[in-house]
């Protein structure tokens, strides 16, 4: 969360700015991941994760006819690695001396302990030389092909290859959970920092592939945030001379509109019906405003980053009245706001930087826990509390389009960096390493042509 030089800072244990990028080491989960067991600056898995069934998946290697061999291996890397990262499903290693191809014995993969077969093969569209993708869904348990489907493929240089085949591994969570919406298809922006104190955008897959850097024009860039649609971009600059001016980018055309500039400019978000909310800087405070003026706090109390409901209807946003940073929650039309984080007198318990999920059921956060930052859950109506991560620190939660998935920042040893986290299952994963990397957003679906 951005924390611009006009905002009270405060310290936590060591010293250390409460502003600065934070980092964590997740504590184990009830389904185990690769790094669950490691320590000094690994992840460990979390507190309140719930065990929770995950059927069994094989994915065959894709069948391609000739010449089309390399592309068959690109888009089956791809596909198997887009289904594991669902975490919707087990990927299971099957021996060698199985075939794979050729009508599937659904009795054998059954006693390997898969529910789901996908098998897929490349072939040329008729009259064409497009290469077309057919994958095809086997139901294990009952013995029949829950779903097939035919996909044309771009070529392997194009620009939206890896997003043509994350769209059909999001297909096959589709088919595979009832309906259930994948993250394969989506992107991350987050801020980048160079040695020399510059930063810039970074637009990634959510598999930490196909990585695409946006000048900004300023040397400080904050808060990224993709539009309801995923075919604009919002972030904020900081010039030479202090000031802040609020941008609009589309990226498909890559034209860019200043929306608002001043001595504080922050936090930008997006209303679910596309306009743009953010913290304006007034009098030594801070109030969230909408797009064509519309004001949803007065300023007396400083408040920013704004998060709204799916439904549009209300916002969660951090807010100080008591001297203590706290997640708060009110209606867009008016009334009294309603901390959901906890608050205790003559303690640091700050709490900052509220995501609302898409399901609109939770809504995350970070907060103090014995002085470290770490990443809360909770519902809008602040029962059923959650803490996910447990040692280090984290911070900028962001959900994905799934509403189970969320991408944060860290730091550790091998420095700032982001990181994924399946709320479910405890599992996670690292997006970046090494790098000096915070502030992510997590896209809707990248629509075609993007």
């Amino acid at each position: 969360m951005d924390r611009p030089w006009i905002f009270r800072r405060r310290r936590a244990a060591g010293g250390r700015p409460r502003f600065a990028a934070a980092g964590l080491v997740l504590a184990a989960a009830a389904v185990g991941s690769p790094l669950g067991g490691q320590e000094g600056g690994a992840l460990r898995l979390g507190l309140t994760y719930e065990a929770r069934y995950v059927p069994g998946m094989v994915v065959a290697p894709v069948s391609a006819s000739a010449g089309f061999e390399e592309l068959g291996a690109a888009v089956g890397e791809i596909l198997r690695t887009d289904l594991d990262y669902s975490d919707r499903f087990e990927i299971l290693a099957v021996p060698d001396t199985l075939p794979m191809s050729g009508t599937p014995n659904y009795a054998l993969w059954n006693q390997l302990g898969a529910v789901w077969f996908v098998t897929s093969e490349i072939s040329v569209a008729p009259g064409t030389q497009t290469p077309l993708l057919r994958v095809s869904l086997h139901d294990v348990v009952y013995g029949n092909l829950e779903n097939v489907q035919a996909f044309t493929l771009p070529p392997m240089d194009a620009a939206d290859f890896r997003m043509s085949v994350h769209r059909i591994s999001d297909r096959i969570v589709f088919w595979a959970t009832g309906g259930q919406r994948g993250i394969a298809a989506t992107r991350i922006a987050l801020r980048r920092r160079d040695g020399d104190g510059s930063s810039y955008l970074l637009l990634i897959d959510s598999d930490g592939r196909n990585p695409q850097r946006i000048d900004t024009g300023g040397r400080n860039v904050f808060s990224p945030a993709f539009s309801p649609d995923a075919t604009r971009i919002a972030y904020t600059i900081q010039d030479e001379t202090g000031y802040f001016s609020l941008v609009e980018m589309n990226l498909i055309t890559g034209s860019r509109r200043t929306v608002a500039s001043g001595r504080l400019i922050q936090t930008p978000t997006w209303t679910p019906d596309g306009r743009l909310a953010y913290a304006e800087g007034v009098g030594g405070t801070a109030r969230i405003m909408v797009e064509g003026g519309e004001q949803l706090t007065d300023g007396r109390v400083q408040s920013l980053n704004p998060s709204f409901s799916p439904d549009g209807e209300s916002f969660a946003y951090e807010a100080d009245p008591a001297n203590e940073q706290q997640v708060y929650v009110r209606r867009v039309s008016g009334g009294p706001a309603r901390r959901i984080s906890i608050y205790h007198p003559r303690e640091d318990t700050n709490a900052a930087g509220p995501d609302w999920s898409p399901n609109g059921d939770r809504i995350a956060y970070s907060a103090l826990s014995d002085r470290r930052w770490q990443i809360f859950t909770v519902n809008p109506d602040g029962t059923d509390r959650r803490m996910l991560t447990r040692r280090g620190e984290s911070e900028d939660p962001s959900w994905a389009p799934d509403g189970r998935h969320l991408v944060f920042s860290s730091i550790d040893a091998q420095g700032s960096t982001v990181w994924i986290l399946d709320v479910f299952t405890g599992r996670s994963r690292p997006l970046t390493a090494g790098r000096l990397d915070g502030l992510p957003d997590w896209s809707p679906p990248i629509p075609p042509g993007s």
